[in-house]
C-alpha cells in the first residue's frame, strides 16, 4: 500500500481538517436505539447514479456499500470499502481491486466481482433511459475485466490524477449484477445493496425507515439497530430538534438556529463545524431567448453584489465568501484579491450596475422579465433567491420567483423549462477532475444546455497534467471562460455546522453533505 500512499499524496488536491470529536474515540460504542433524524427533501428516484442532490443519498447511502470510501477520520485519505486492497501499475493506468470475502446483499445474494464490473458499466456508459449524472467523471475508464470472482481490474484510457477519489465516489452505490441484468431501472423504485442497513419503508411526505443488516460484512456493525429519517422543511427543522423529536439535523444549521437551539436545549445538544465543498451559483438557461444572448447573461452577473451580500447572507443562509465555481479549500481557489480583477467581482457596484443596464439595452430588453428558479430549501436557497432578486431589481429587471420542491425543481432544469435558476455543486473532493464535470456541456447534470467546445477542450487539457502549477493554469483558463460566457453566474460558498444530541457519538462532519451517511459507525450512549 505504500504506493498508493505516495501516489495519493501527488494527486492535485489538499487534505481538508475535518472536525472530530476525539474524545468519542476512546469511549466503546454501544449497541441499539433507532436514530431521528431530519432530511429537507425526499428522493425522486431511488437510484443513487442518478441522483443529484445529497437528500436523496443521505437515505440511501445506509444500505449501500462502495468499491472505496472516504476516511471518516481523515477526510484526504482512500480507504478500501468493499475492496480489501488494490494495486497501481507503474504508469498509473491500471487499477486492480482484491474484493473483500463474504459480501452478502440484502438478498441474501453472494457479491462478487461481476457486481463491480455491472456497477461502473452502468456508471460511465448508461444503458438507454438510465441516467448517470457523473458519466463524465468515468470517461477516463477503457476496459473493466474480472479474472476471477474477487478480483476486478481497470485499465484507463489516459492518467486520471483523480482516479482513487472516482472509485470512492459515495454516489457509486454498487448494485447487484443479477438485478441490473434483468432489468437496468430496478434500483429506480427498489433499494437492495449490501449496505449496513436494509430497507423498511417509505411513507411519502414523512418519512423513511431502515433496519439493521445482521449479515453486514463489518463484523459487530452497524451499532444502531435502525434509522429512521422524517421529511421535513421551513421551520419545523430546527422546531423538531428544539423540541426533542428527532436526535440531529446532519445538512446545516444556520447562526441564528445555532443560537436557537444553544437558548432553548443548552448543553443537550452539540454542534460539529468544519469547511465545506458545496459552492451556489445561477444557471442560465441559453436555449431560451433573450438568455442565449452573452450580454444579457453579463448584466445578470453585473447586478450582483458579492461582497456587500455577504455581512446579511451569512447571518441568514451561511454564506459566507464569494466563490468562482471552486470550494475554496481547492487548490485552484481565487483569492479575494485575485477575484476582483474578474467580471462581476468589483466593489464598484456603481459601475457595474451601470455597465449592467447598458448591456441590456443593447441586447434590446432594457425592461427585461424573467423568472428565477429556485428550490423551496430552508438553507441558503430561501434566502439567496431573495437576495437574488433583490439586486435584479436594482437594474430594472422585473422579476418572479417559483420555489419548488426537489423533483419538480430537478424537471424543471432538466426539460430546459425555466429562464434563470439557483444550482449548486455538491462534490465529494476539491480535485478539478470532479469539481468541473458538472460544467461540462453534455454533461447530465449541467442544464444550461451550452454548447462550447472550448470548455470541453480545456477539461480534457487539464485532466492530462500532472504538474500542479501547470494545471492550475488551464483550470482557471476554464473557470474564466465560464465567467466570460455567462452559462453559469458564480455566487457564494460558505462553511458548513450541524446539531445534534450529546448523546449521539461517532458522528465526523465532513467538508460535504454527501461523505459518512452510511451511519454504521454511530451509537448512542444512553
Amino acid at each position: 500500500m505504500g504506493r498508493i500512499a505516495r501516489i495519493a499524496q501527488g494527486l492535485a488536491c489538499i487534505a481538508i481538517a475535518g472536525s472530530i470529536a476525539t474524545a468519542a474515540l476512546a469511549e466503546t460504542p454501544k449497541r441499539g436505539g433507532v436514530l431521528r433524524h431530519v432530511i429537507e427533501g425526499e428522493p425522486a428516484s431511488f437510484d443513487c447514479h442518478s441522483a443529484a442532490t445529497s437528500f436523496a443519498l443521505q437515505v440511501l447511502a445506509p444500505h449501500y456499500s462502495t468499491l472505496l470510501k472516504y476516511d471518516i477520520n481523515d477526510y484526504s485519505r482512500i480507504v478500501g470499502d468493499l475492496a480489501e486492497s488494490w494495486m497501481v501499475s507503474p504508469d498509473r493506468l491500471t487499477y486492480t481491486f482484491k474484493l473483500k470475502p463474504g459480501v452478502k446483499f440484502h438478498d441474501g445474494s453472494e457479491f462478487s466481482s461481476a457486481d463491480i464490473k455491472a456497477t461502473f458499466d452502468r456508471l460511465r456508459d448508461p444503458p438507454k433511459g438510465i441516467t448517470s449524472a457523473r458519466r463524465g467523471q468515468f470517461s477516463s475508464i477503457d476496459t473493466i475485466e474480472t479474472p476471477s470472482a474477487d478480483t476486478v481490474v481497470f485499465k484507463l484510457k489516459h492518467v486520471n490524477p483523480a482516479a482513487l477519489y472516482m472509485f470512492a465516489n459515495p454516489w457509486n452505490c454498487v448494485y447487484s449484477a443479477k438485478k441490473l441484468g434483468e432489468d437496468q431501472a430496478f434500483y429506480n423504485t427498489n433499494v437492495m445493496g449490501t449496505g449496513p442497513y436494509v430497507f423498511e419503508e417509505y411513507v411519502k411526505g414523512s418519512h423513511w425507515s431502515a433496519k439493521r443488516f445482521d449479515n453486514y460484512f463489518q463484523k459487530g456493525k452497524p451499532y444502531l439497530d435502525g434509522i429512521r429519517a422524517f421529511f421535513i422543511n421551513g421551520p419545523g427543522v430546527i422546531n423538531a430538534l428544539a423540541g426533542d423529536q428527532v436526535d440531529a439535523l446532519l445538512f446545516m444549521v444556520a447562526p441564528p438556529d445555532r443560537t436557537r437551539l444553544k437558548n432553548l436545549r443548552g448543553d443537550a445538544v452539540v454542534f460539529h463545524e468544519n469547511s465545506f465543498n458545496i459552492t451556489n451559483f445561477l444557471t442560465v438557461n441559453v436555449k431560451k431567448p433573450p438568455f442565449n444572448d452573452p450580454k444579457v447573461r453579463k448584466a445578470l452577473s453585473l447586478a450582483i453584489d458579492r461582497w456587500g451580500g455577504i455581512p446579511s447572507l451569512s447571518k441568514l443562509a451561511t454564506l459566507e465568501f464569494p466563490t468562482v465555481f471552486v470550494p475554496a479549500a481547492s487548490p485552484v481557489a481565487y483569492s479575494a484579491e485575485e477575484m476582483m480583477k474578474l467580471p462581476g467581482y468589483s466593489k464598484d457596484m456603481d459601475k457595474q450596475r451601470a455597465e449592467a443596464k447598458k448591456l441590456l439595452a443593447e441586447a434590446g430588453v432594457p425592461n427585461l422579465k424573467l423568472t428565477l428558479l429556485n428550490r423551496n430549501v430552508r438553507l441558503p436557497w430561501q434566502p439567496l433567491g431573495i437576495y437574488i432578486m433583490d439586486q435584479w431589481r436594482q437594474i430594472g429587471i422585473e422579476v418572479d420567483q417559483i420555489p419548488a420542491e426537489t423533483p419538480p425543481y430537478f424537471a424543471a432544469l432538466t426539460s430546459g423549462n425555466y429562464d434563470v435558476a439557483i444550482d449548486f455543486n455538491n462534490t465529494v473532493s476539491v480535485d478539478p477532475n470532479e469539481v468541473l464535470v458538472k460544467f461540462i456541456p453534455g454533461s447530465p447534470n449541467n442544464y444550461s444546455g451550452a454548447d462550447d467546445k472550448v470548455l470541453v477542450e480545456l477539461f480534457n487539457k487539464q485532466a492530462d497534467i500532472s504538474d500542479p502549477a501547470e494545471r492550475k493554469k488551464v483550470v482557471r483558463q476554464f473557470l474564466e471562460r465560464l465567467v466570460e460566457q455567462g452559462y453559469n453566474i458564480p455566487l457564494f460558498g460558505n462553511n458548513r455546522a450541524t446539531a445534534a444530541v450529546k448523546e449521539f457519538k461517532g458522528w465526523k462532519l465532513a467538508p460535504t453533505t454527501v461523505l459518512n451517511l452510511d451511519m454504521s459507525e454511530v451509537w448512542f450512549d444512553r
